[in-house]
C-alpha cells in the first residue's frame, strides 16, 4: 500500500483565507477534490510540508448574465455534466474517468491538472531505477532522450473546450486578483506547464455567452471508455449557418505539454462545408499535430496512430456538427 509523507492540514473557508495560509507557510500546496495531487502524493512526487484543503473554499456553481457565463472553480465535474449552456463543455465533464471521480474533482483542478508521463508518474523506487527525469529530479528526458524541454503533458478535458471558448480565468494572489486570458495560461514545458504566480488561486472561469448559432462538441480517444486518461482529446466550436460555418476552433489536447490551438481555419469559413473541405481541415490537425510518446510510451507506432486518430476525431466531429 503506498502512503503519502506525513504533512500538516489546514482548512480554509475562503480564498483569502487559503491565501493567508499559503503566505503563513510558502511550503504548501492547495488540494480540493484531491483526485489527481493525492496519487501524485502517495508516488511522491510532491512532497509539501504542509496541505491547505479548499474544497470549502473555492466559490461552486455557475451565473448566467447577458454576456457570460461565470463558473466557479470549486464546481464538481459531475455537476458542470449539467451545464446545458455550454454542452461541448457538459461532454468534457461527464467524460471524465468514473462518477466517483467525477463528484469529486472540480473544474479548477481540471483546468489546473499537471502534467502526466509515464516515466515520472511512477512510484519513487521506479524513478529512481530509471535514472530519474526532467520533471522528477532528474536532468534527462527519457520521452525525447535528451536534456531538453520536458514533454509531460496534460490530460485536461475541459482546457480544450475551454480554449476554443475563449474562456478567461480569475486568479487571486498575493498582489490582488487579475483576469487571464486562458489562452496566456499554459507554456510549453511539462515541468512547469502554467503561468501561474506563487501561491495564485483559481476563483473562476469565465466564459462568453455562446450566441444562438453556435454549435460545438468534444471527443476523447483512450483505450477504455471510463477511468482511462485521454490518449488524444479534441474540442471543435464554431458558430454556423446551416452547414456553412462563419467561424471555427479546433484544440487538440493531451499530446504536448500544452494544448494545441490549430490555426489557418479562416480560410474554411463562410463557404459551406464539404466533405472534401472537411478532408482538408483533417489534413491540417494532422500536419500540425506531434503527439509526445510521454502518455503512452516512446513507440513511434503509438504516436503515429494518435496523429492520425486527432485526424479522425476532427472529421468526424465536423461532419457531426455540419449536419446537426
Amino acid at each position: 500500500m503506498l502512503r503519502m509523507d506525513g504533512f500538516e492540514l489546514h482548512q480554509a473557508t475562503s480564498p483569502e483565507e487559503a491565501l493567508a495560509l499559503w503566505s503563513q507557510h510558502p511550503e504548501s500546496m492547495y488540494v480540493a477534490g484531491g483526485t489527481d495531487l493525492l496519487p501524485n502524493l502517495k508516488h511522491r512526487i510532491f512532497q509539501p510540508r504542509h496541505v491547505i484543503g479548499i474544497g470549502r473554499a473555492l466559490p461552486s456553481g455557475w451565473e448566467i448574465t447577458d454576456d457570460a457565463i461565470i463558473i466557479g472553480a470549486g464546481t464538481t465535474l459531475s455537476s458542470l455534466a449539467d451545464l446545458a449552456e455550454l454542452p461541448p463543455l457538459a461532454q468534457a465533464a461527464e467524460s471524465v474517468a468514473g462518477p466517483q471521480i467525477r463528484n469529486m474533482g472540480t473544474l479548477g483542478g481540471n483546468v489546473f491538472l499537471d502534467t502526466r508521463c509515464i516515466y515520472s508518474n511512477q512510484t519513487e523506487p521506479s524513478r529512481k531505477s530509471l535514472g530519474w527525469c526532467l520533471t522528477a529530479a532528474g536532468d534527462w528526458s527519457h520521452v525525447i532522450n535528451g536534456p531538453k524541454t520536458c514533454s509531460a503533458a496534460p490530460s485536461s478535458a475541459t482546457v480544450p473546450v475551454l480554449l476554443t471558448l475563449d474562456a478567461e480565468v480569475r486568479l487571486l494572489g498575493t498582489d490582488g486578483p487579475r483576469t487571464l486570458r486562458l489562452r496566456d495560461l499554459y507554456r510549453f514545458d511539462g515541468k512547469d506547464h502554467l503561468k501561474l504566480e506563487p501561491g495564485e488561486l483559481l476563483t473562476h472561469v469565465v466564459v462568453p455567452r455562446p450566441p444562438a448559432d453556435f454549435r460545438g462538441s468534444y471527443d476523447k480517444v483512450r483505450l477504455r471508455d471510463a477511468i482511462d486518461f485521454p490518449l488524444v482529446g479534441v474540442a471543435v466550436s464554431g458558430r454556423w449557418q446551416q452547414r456553412t460555418p462563419t467561424a471555427l476552433d479546433i484544440v487538440v489536447g493531451a499530446i504536448n505539454p500544452a494544448p494545441k490551438l490549430i490555426k489557418g481555419l479562416e480560410r474554411f469559413c463562410g463557404q459551406p462545408l464539404e466533405d472534401a473541405a472537411i478532408d482538408q481541415i483533417g489534413e491540417l490537425v494532422w500536419k500540425r499535430t506531434r503527439p509526445q510518446g510521454s502518455v503512452t510510451g516512446p513507440g513511434d507506432d503509438m504516436k503515429d496512430w494518435r496523429r492520425h486518430m486527432a485526424k479522425v476525431t476532427v472529421t468526424r466531429a465536423l461532419r457531426r456538427l455540419r449536419d446537426a
